[in-house]
């Protein structure tokens, strides 16, 4: 089970990198598409005469249907759960046929052809807990469909990779339980370093995410890079899905997975934070996530 739900997160991100990519008049890929996004979303079948996405979104433009199919995708990668089901099937149906590939062989299961077995540990809910058991138990299955992800996504993928990055995020979420920061955010307020240079910035993009995006500046290259308009929807940053993504995106920015490797948790600390507040009690949190990941 536990690789199948790895093939699930990796089909999901192929398949919203390919979706992203197409262009051009509407093709029977794009049919493909809808099928699968209807089937996800427990949707009718689409009738015959409409055109793909329509029925869907409600908007005539292929590409506006695409963009619309992506965020979509995202949203849904969650609602695929328990044993290889027809659903899978069609994924590997419309991967394949996003890149040309020849159908799937008869005798082999959704997936295993697409991409190699994978030594991952998925994270558990009581693994989390283990690591942060402050932590609110509803947050945490919340969160770990969308951590595990996040950790396939930006190749967080070692335990001693997961370790460090687990606690560092532990301690800048205060155990899982803020998903963004207590404050108003009105001290960043015409903070140019940030890029806050319209009135109410400081608020609008206070800290979010499980490690704590800030400022407009940031909000542009972290949405830019997550493929999400964080300039026009801030508050999605405090998401589930984005929240972690985005703290995702900043680790693999930052490029700490190497300062993991060494099993550096001073850079990693200065990095995220600065300088070295609250050390100690991410270095508690790192005893705790080494012990459960045995890095």
């Amino acid at each position: 089970m536990s690789q199948l739900a790895i093939w699930r997160i990796q089909a999901f991100e192929r398949l919203v990198e390919l979706v992203s990519k197409l262009q051009g008049a509407a093709s029977p890929s794009d049919d493909k598409v809808d099928d699968l996004v209807r089937k996800l979303s427990q949707l009718p079948a689409r009738p015959a005469d409409r055109p793909a996405y329509v029925g869907i979104f409600g908007v005539k433009d292929v590409n506006a249907g695409r963009k619309k199919a992506v965020e979509r995708l995202q949203e849904l990668f969650v609602e695929l759960e328990g044993d290889y089901n027809e659903v899978d099937s069609l994924i590997d149906d419309v991967i394949r046929s996003l890149t040309k590939l020849p159908k799937r062989p008869a005798d082999k299961q959704p997936y295993a052809s697409l991409f190699p077995p994978s030594k991952f540990n998925l994270l558990s809910v009581d693994e989390l807990l283990a690591i942060a058991p402050e932590a609110p138990v509803e947050r945490a299955k919340l969160l770990v469909p969308q951590l595990n992800r996040t950790m396939l996504e930006f190749e967080i993928t070692t335990p001693r990779r997961q370790a460090h990055f687990l606690a560092q995020i532990a301690h800048e979420s205060d155990r899982f339980r803020a998903l963004e920061e207590y404050a108003s955010g009105s001290d960043y307020e015409w903070r140019m370093d940030l890029g806050n240079v319209f009135p109410g910035d400081g608020v609008r993009f206070k800290g979010r995410g499980l490690i704590q995006i800030t400022g407009r500046t940031n909000y542009g290259e972290c949405g830019r890079a997550l493929g999400v308009d964080l300039i026009k929807s801030p508050k999605r940053l405090s998401d589930p899905d984005l929240a972690c993504r985005s703290a995702g995106w900043y680790w693999d920015n930052r490029k700490l997975n190497r300062d993991a490797d060494r099993n550096d948790v001073y850079t990693i600390t200065e990095v995220i934070n600065g300088g070295y507040n609250g050390l100690d009690d991410r270095k508690e949190l790192l005893v705790a996530a080494k012990r459960v990941f045995k890095a």
